[in-house]
């Protein structure tokens, strides 16, 4: 593998956490129910708007734009005083020494993004960083084609990383190899029936990058 496509919210920023809080937080001001990490893992996915449809919410009375604008309020707020999981920096500087090319492919809006990669000492190591031109938090599809296009990269040189179920799509999309980490997003008994090897570690993500090749 030549290059390495990373996720970034709970793949390297460690915002589980923060994002239920904030979830709890919009759903304190609506009246609605709050939830639990385990209820969080458990029903997250991609595009976002589906994942509050999932938890029962009627988006016809709490609508998408009203909880999406209250929750990046709270989440961008905090988003870099939570930091990278530990050791993802000393695994993309390792990344960097093995002479992997690296980039950052994301659902949030893209200038929140590189602020926080920015804030969090990513930028050095990134041939690009990409997000959504609104802050929808839709599908990464044709952002990731777009990246790997201006970079020169095929898919099959690449491998994505990420920690949910839709990078494990995304990934298949792209042509690419994918490897998930279960610290994130989604839950370990999802992300086990994505069809793809799940790195425990970044030792261990370093060794099965390495054995794609």
């Amino acid at each position: 593998m030549k290059h390495i496509i990373w996720d970034f919210n709970g793949t390297l920023l460690a915002d589980v956490q923060l994002s239920v809080d904030a979830d709890n937080y919009v759903f304190d001001q609506l009246g609605l129910p709050r939830i639990t990490v385990d209820d969080y893992r458990s029903h997250m996915t991609m595009p976002v708007r589906d994942f509050y449809a999932a938890l029962g919410i009627d988006l016809s009375v709490y609508t998408y734009e009203t909880i999406g604008r209250l929750w990046l309020g709270m989440f961008n707020a905090h988003a870099v005083e939570v930091g990278l999981v530990p050791g993802a920096l000393d695994a993309v500087k390792r990344f960097s020494r093995a002479g992997h090319t690296q980039s950052v492919l994301s659902a949030s809006y893209e200038p929140s993004l590189l602020s926080q990669c920015q804030a969090l000492g990513l930028l050095p190591y990134m041939r690009a960083v990409n997000g959504q031109s609104d802050e929808s938090a839709g599908r990464k599809t044709a952002i990731g084609r777009r990246q790997l296009e201006a970079l020169g990269i095929e898919g099959g040189d690449a491998v994505l990383v990420g920690d949910m179920l839709a990078d494990a799509e995304l990934a298949r999309e792209l042509g690419t190899s994918c490897v998930l980490v279960p610290w994130g997003h989604n839950d370990l008994g999802r992300l086990n029936g994505a069809g793809c090897p799940v790195a425990h570690s970044f030792e261990e993500l370093g060794e099965i990058v390495a054995s794609l090749g």
